[in-house]
Order: structure tokens, then C-alpha cells, then sequence
């Protein structure tokens, strides 16, 4: 049976949406970013057995990678710095460190991008 747990991070960051007709202008937000990760919860003897992956550990591999996008201008990062580019940008990074099924990214407070595995 796989779990999935998940941890919560909120960066600010700026950018431009090149050729956007209300986004063409640098302007910044504060986005809110959902990391799930799935996996297998052993019975055993010890706390990390009986874990997905410790809330703590997890959230300080996470915040390794988001960490680079906070309070920066996302232009220098990205041709086109979108929400849907941003979040496949944290899943494929994550990836590579930890068992992420989701990421959700908020750009502002009600609107956000999902990428799945």
C-alpha cells in the first residue's frame, strides 16, 4: 500500500511574462508550493521504518531545491518563468532526491499549477 505525505513551502520571487498583455511587466508574488512524495510504510523496529520519509528530512531536501527561487527574478532562470514551468522545473529536480508524485505551485493565493507523475 503506498502513503503519500506531503510538506509546504512559500517563497517570493519576481518575473515577466513576455508578450502577456497584464503579465509583460515585471511584477512579483508570493507563491505557496505543495511537494508530495509517496512510498512504501514498512512495520519495523525503528520511527523511520514506519515512515514515507521523516517530515523534517524531507522538507530540508525540498527546501534545498526551492530554496534557489526564493526572492530572486525568476527571468534569469527561465525563458519563460510560467507556473506550469516553475512546477515542472521543482518535480524534476526533486526527482532526483526524493519519491515526489506532486507538486503544486500557487502563484498568488488562488491559482496554482499541479504537474503528477
Amino acid at each position: 500500500m503506498k502513503t503519500k505525505i506531503g510538506v509546504e513551502f512559500e517563497i517570493d520571487f519576481a518575473h515577466t511574462l513576455k508578450g502577456h498583455p497584464k503579465c509583460g511587466k515585471p511584477h512579483g508574488h508570493t507563491s505557496k508550493i505543495i511537494v508530495e512524495v509517496s512510498g512504501d510504510v514498512k512495520k519495523g523496529e525503528t520511527f523511520e521504518d514506519n515512515m514515507v520519509l521523516e517530515f523534517d528530512h524531507c522538507k530540508k531536501i525540498c527546501w534545498d531545491t526551492i530554496q534557489q527561487l526564493d526572492h530572486k527574478n525568476l527571468d534569469d532562470m527561465f525563458d519563460f518563468p510560467t507556473s506550469e514551468n516553475i512546477a515542472a522545473w521543482i518535480f524534476e529536480k526533486l526527482g532526483e532526491k526524493v519519491p515526489v508524485v506532486s507538486v503544486k505551485f500557487f502563484e498568488g493565493s488562488n491559482k496554482y499549477c499541479e504537474i503528477t507523475s
